[in-house]
């Protein structure tokens, strides 16, 4: 069976990372964004994966 506390971590992070992802549609989407500021937030979500799985690499363990 699954720990209480762990199923809870797991739910706060669920619900952490949905209010993220609204609260960016609900802040740009009557916005008009440059060329530029689109190729930045497409660039994003390679750079957060980067971000996470660099350390790994980057460690003696």
């Amino acid at each position: 069976m699954i720990d209480f506390s762990a199923l809870f971590s797991i739910m706060a992070m669920a619900v952490v990372t949905y209010i993220t992802r609204v609260t960016g549609y609900l802040l740009l989407r009557n916005r008009i964004l440059s060329p530029r500021m689109t190729k930045v937030l497409e660039a994003i979500p390679g750079c957060v994966l980067i971000a996470v799985i660099a350390p790994a690499f980057a460690t003696n363990n």
